[in-house]
């Protein structure tokens, strides 16, 4: 792996939440009372399990024109918590999450506790083969109400010069792809205000993935995702003015 780029580490970092996640193809015989033996094992420092639900429709065409086909929701995995620690992971039967709520520490970390609950993971579910690689970091933006966006952000809504320029709410969506395969989709968005609001809050979504073919035992693996967070961070630190981000340091 070629070096990564290195970038600052924000002491008052904007991130609600951070997630690692690793799809992948099962044997035919796994099934949700497999994954049932993570919860299991895990119940002690998750003893919170939420049943996931997978619903899946498709249209179907015919003489009498399109129909909408769909299927009774069916369980696909869980969802495991604490009160005591920020921390949350998904078993699934397509794959694995482990998300970090705020507040977030350091990737070290993060990536640490990843391994940790994927070796778990794969010795429970027994995968064949790892499909798709992602991160994905949540952050809140609070920006001063009545200022221009472009005093904080780059990357913002251009509005025709013969609108109105007032700008109340807003929703972007950027995917970008770089030379090695990752594409990150980049979400900005308005929350919801008070009635007299001080800030103008916007939610910062980053979420960078590839699509592979690996073994679950190969260290690309987490090669991979440290390339994959490193672009995100090119995304997170390029999108922001240098004035914005010093008052997150």
């Amino acid at each position: 792996m070629s070096m990564l780029p290195e970038f600052p580490t924000l002491a008052k970092a904007p991130i609600t939440e951070a997630l690692i996640d690793i799809q992948v193809q099962l044997p035919s015989d796994v099934n949700i009372d497999t994954l049932r033996d993570i919860q299991r094992r895990l119940a002690p420092r998750f003893p919170k399990m939420d049943q996931r639900m997978s619903v899946a429709a498709q249209f179907k065409i015919g003489d009498e024109g399109a129909e909408l086909v769909s299927q009774p929701p069916h369980p696909d995995g869980f969802l495991l918590s604490s009160e005591t620690e920020p921390l949350r992971l998904q078993a699934r039967l397509d794959g694995f999450t482990i998300h970090r709520l705020s507040p977030y520490t350091k990737w070290a970390t993060f990536s640490a506790d990843a391994k940790q609950l994927w070796e778990l993971y794969k010795e429970t579910a027994n995968p064949t083969k790892v499909t798709r690689l992602a991160v994905r970091y949540i952050n809140r933006l609070e920006l001063p109400h009545h200022r221009d966006l472009t005093d904080f952000i780059l990357t913002v809504p251009e509005i025709a010069p013969k609108l109105p320029q007032n700008l109340a709410d807003y929703l972007m969506r950027l995917v970008i792809p770089n030379e090695l395969g990752s594409i990150a989709v980049v979400t900005q968005s308005t929350v919801p205000r008070g009635p007299a609001p001080s800030t103008y809050p916007i939610v910062f979504d980053i979420d960078v993935f590839r699509i592979v073919q690996l073994a679950p035992d190969d260290p690309e693996i987490w090669s991979i995702m440290e390339e994959l967070r490193s672009y995100k961070n090119m995304i997170f630190f390029g999108s922001l003015t240098p004035t914005f981000l010093e008052t997150f340091r």
